[in-house]
């Protein structure tokens, strides 16, 4: 057997001892963390945004829909005011009639105005606006017998109406007695003095004797007799209506 040297032997033993002597290495603890710790952790989480509520249509077309300059807003204001002004500057529809003007004004359009023009102005037949209606006529007496009789019942040459105004019969009026109804011809009178005479006692007396025949105070004909009728017996018929026109 082979002897192993001394020197050898010491070595071994000497290395031996160093690794009996040397402490174990230590194991790496984890840390535990606290109770905040862990919170702190979890909050630090990042959140995830909800995507925003989609917008209604409406709305976004109004987000879209270009915004009026700030010059034009101020003209906007002034807008109503500058309306109101235009308005006033218009040209006033004439009054509607009613009742017994709104029946004369239908004959004076179909019968009449061809002769003495829309507005009485005048044509082929006499003007009967600017006062001139009223200067021959005084009254609507006088005026209702001219429309009943007519130029033949007058007779041509011989004068009609108020003997100071100088109108003589020259032939071309008809007589309206026996075509036109009583209440048509004192409509149509009425209408002539009180829209192109502008006489607003006519157009009282029209109203006053729409009350009289509704109460029955007046009793009309149905037609003028063109040969019996005066401007006396016309007068004597509408004399009820006095107590209307007080």
């Amino acid at each position: 057997m082979t002897e192993i040297p001394e020197h050898l032997l010491k070595r071994s033993k000497a290395a031996r001892g160093e690794k009996t002597d040397s402490p174990e290495p230590a194991k790496e603890e984890t840390p535990v963390k606290s109770g905040s710790e862990v919170v702190e952790a979890k909050s630090e989480t990042p959140q995830v945004e909800a995507p925003p509520e989609p917008k209604a249509p409406y709305v976004s077309s109004a987000n879209k829909r270009r915004k009026i300059p700030w010059w034009a807003a101020s003209t906007l204001i002034f807008l109503p005011l500058w309306a109101y002004v235009y308005v006033g500057t218009l040209e006033r529809p004439p009054e509607e009639t009613y009742g017994l003007l709104a029946v004369g004004e239908q004959i004076y359009s179909a019968r009449c105005a061809s002769c003495h023009g829309a507005n009485g102005g005048g044509g082929s037949g006499p003007a009967l606006n600017n006062g001139e209606l009223l200067v021959v006529f005084p009254s609507a007496e006088s005026q209702y017998d001219w429309i009943v009789k007519g130029s033949d019942g007058y007779g041509v040459g011989n004068t009609y109406g108020d003997p100071a105004a100088g109108r003589v019969v020259g032939g071309g009026m008809p007589g309206w007695g026996d075509v036109l109804t009583a209440e048509e011809l004192i409509g149509v009178v009425l209408y002539e003095r009180s829209n192109h005479a502008d006489s607003e006692e006519d157009t009282a007396l029209a109203e006053a004797i729409e009350y009289a025949i509704e109460d029955g105070s007046l009793m009309l004909p149905e037609y003028f007799d063109p040969m019996s009728a005066t401007i006396e017996s016309l007068e004597s018929l509408m004399s009820p209506v006095a107590d209307y026109s007080d």
